[in-house]
């Protein structure tokens, strides 16, 4: 297995690069949309200006197979003991960060795969970094190494024996489906109920709602980190490269909740529903990923992905098992590990 690195952003976002990158997304059985290059950039460009990371994009290579998976160096700071991490590109803000295969259809050893890439980073970053901190990765990608731990669950809906809505309804008891109906009934009598997919060509409207739309999800989640300007780097980007599905319902035209998802290759990623906390008993959230699901199976979507997470809703709707893995190596060295205990005490005394 032969390895090239990307180290320095001009390359990664020149045309010929992205060109290469693109080629390999489209020929890959695997690719997912949080590695497609308009959300890597989106990402980069949120956190460059916040945080000192160094790309390390590799691409693994045996045969006609090719393995693409996008890392940077995180430095961290002094209240971090100067951690020197390195970790996928979108880290904890997105949910995949598996490897893109490009493959003449050879079986791929996995477990060779991880042990090499380490070495390859040990013998060319010696001394220059302190942890490895690989998360996000799907089963079938880790090989069988005990070093792999269970990250998180990430179920998902496989559309395909669904011809139509109503064929989908028809998995959940007649209860279940009165209940989406009755729903929409309440919120008709508060009145003119509309649901709607904003398109791509209303890129200016949806950016508009932004705001808004971050200031309601505040106020259910007020401890969750936002980066600057990161959700619209995101939304810019997916709406230029027709990665977002922007779905909202109005009551007499005033939006009452919404729903950022993204979709790629007949997938459809459920990212972001956020609502107006005053409408909870309407069931809004719920009511939207409904509509959606309509949507994207009228326009012959194979799968939608619920993303990380192991809410009880999930459980209710015709899911089928997934999950990710977590592999973690520490560099031994003696600054590293002066480091690690650094941040022990740091811990113990907050």
């Amino acid at each position: 297995m032969k390895f090239e690195w990307i180290t320095d952003w001009e390359t990664i976002w020149s045309d010929d690069f992205v060109k290469r990158w693109q080629t390999w997304m489209e020929e890959s059985q695997n690719a997912h949309v949080f590695f497609h290059p308009a959300m890597v950039k989106a990402w980069v460009d949120t956190y460059l200006p916040l945080r000192d990371i160094r790309p390390m994009f590799c691409i693994a290579t045996q045969g006609q197979t090719t393995i693409f998976l996008p890392l940077v160096l995180w430095r961290k700071n002094w209240k971090n003991a100067f951690v020197r991490t390195i970790i996928p590109v979108g880290y904890s803000d997105f949910d995949y960060h598996t490897p893109i295969v490009r493959s003449d259809g050879s079986t791929i050893d996995w477990n060779e795969f991880w042990i090499n890439l380490y070495d390859e980073i040990q013998h060319r970053w010696k001394g220059k970094f302190d942890l490895v901190e690989i998360d996000g990765i799907k089963k079938a990608f880790t090989g069988n190494t005990e070093k792999w731990q269970l990250s998180d669950e990430c179920p998902y809906i496989d559309l395909r024996p669904y011809n139509s809505y109503e064929a989908f309804l028809g998995y959940f008891k007649s209860k279940q489906r009165n209940d989406i109906q009755r729903q929409i009934r309440r919120l008709e009598e508060e009145g003119t109920f509309a649901f709607e997919v904003l398109e791509s060509d209303r890129k200016s409207e949806i950016l508009a709602l932004l705001p808004t739309i971050l200031h309601h999800h505040a106020l259910r989640w007020p401890n969750a980190y936002k980066a600057p300007n990161y959700h619209y780097n995101l939304l810019s980007n997916a709406l230029e490269h027709n990665l977002l599905h922007f779905s909202q319902i109005t009551i007499n035209g005033k939006a009452i909740c919404w729903n950022i998802s993204f979709v790629y290759n007949k997938t459809y990623y459920f990212y972001m529903p956020i609502y107006i906390e005053k409408y909870a008993n309407f069931s809004p959230g719920k009511l939207n990923m409904f509509l959606c699901i309509s949507d994207i199976i009228s326009k012959r979507y194979e799968k939608f992905d619920l993303l990380r997470g192991a809410e009880e809703y999930k459980n209710k709707l015709p899911i089928l098992d997934d999950a990710v893995f977590q592999y973690i190596e520490k560099n031994n060295g003696f600054l590293s590990r002066i480091k690690e205990s650094l941040l022990l005490i740091r811990k113990r005394l907050a």
